[in-house]
């Protein structure tokens, strides 16, 4: 499918694994971008590769979890009469431990960015959507399954899945389409931090999670993609 001239696709964590990938492959295919990340100097960066290409991008630095920088960037997009085609709600962090020793403020944190952030950005962005857009969330295979140390995080994927579902069915009547994404274990830098003895190169790979991400814009409007799972044959979950 050829991808519009003018509607915009806002990609959030869009300088580090599967939200630069996604990143690159949209501009590859001629995608309008907007990228939303933390680190301006990354952003800069991306923007550039992008822009000597030929391709069309605009970024924002942005904390999704401030309150005045989501603000800020709705006065932003509003200012520069931008519409969305989609938003790819990538942006989130993990934190591992055992349910009733991990401290309350990591539980918080979790929920702070990977449920609540989500939340207060659509707050913001829903008056941009053109008909048909997409809201896609990068969710994960602990938002379906639980497992031991992961609690807390399997948690706010849970509710994210819920969001996602309860927001398929509101926005509906106003041809805003809803799709989540549920990938195994993917080698991004999220697993820097968590120093966890993985064998990374035989998990998926985030330019895996970004063809499931084109395939879902590429669907045909009238068609509701309400979950993708993408699962590994190498086993690793």
């Amino acid at each position: 499918m050829k991808p519009p001239i003018d509607p915009w696709i806002l990609i959030t964590g869009a300088t580090k694994g599967i939200g630069l990938a996604t990143t690159r492959r949209l501009a590859a295919a001629g995608w309008n971008l907007i990228l939303i990340a933390r680190s301006e100097s990354r952003l800069s960066e991306l923007s550039h590769q992008i822009h000597v290409t030929g391709g069309k991008v605009q970024w924002f630095k942005a904390d999704l979890t401030c309150a005045h920088d989501l603000n800020q960037l709705g006065d932003w997009i509003k200012s520069k009469q931008m519409k969305l085609k989609a938003a790819v709600l990538n942006a989130g962090i993990a934190k591992t431990g055992r349910a009733l020793e991990m401290p309350l403020n990591d539980w918080r944190q979790l929920m702070e960015t990977n449920l609540l952030a989500p939340v207060a950005l659509l707050q913001v962005l829903k008056e941009f959507f053109t008909d048909y857009a997409q809201i896609i969330f990068i969710n994960s295979v602990a938002g379906k399954t639980v497992f031991p140390e992961w609690g807390a995080y399997a948690a706010s994927k849970f509710a994210l899945r819920a969001l996602a579902e309860t927001l398929r069915l509101e926005l509906a009547p106003q041809k805003i389409r809803v799709s989540s994404v549920f990938p195994a274990s993917v080698n991004t830098p999220l697993h820097d931090r968590l120093g966890l003895n993985w064998d990374r190169q035989n998990m998926l790979q985030p330019e895996d999670v970004a063809r499931g991400v084109e395939w879902a814009l590429n669907a045909p409007q009238h068609v509701n993609l309400n979950e993708i799972s993408l699962e590994n044959l190498n086993g690793l979950f």
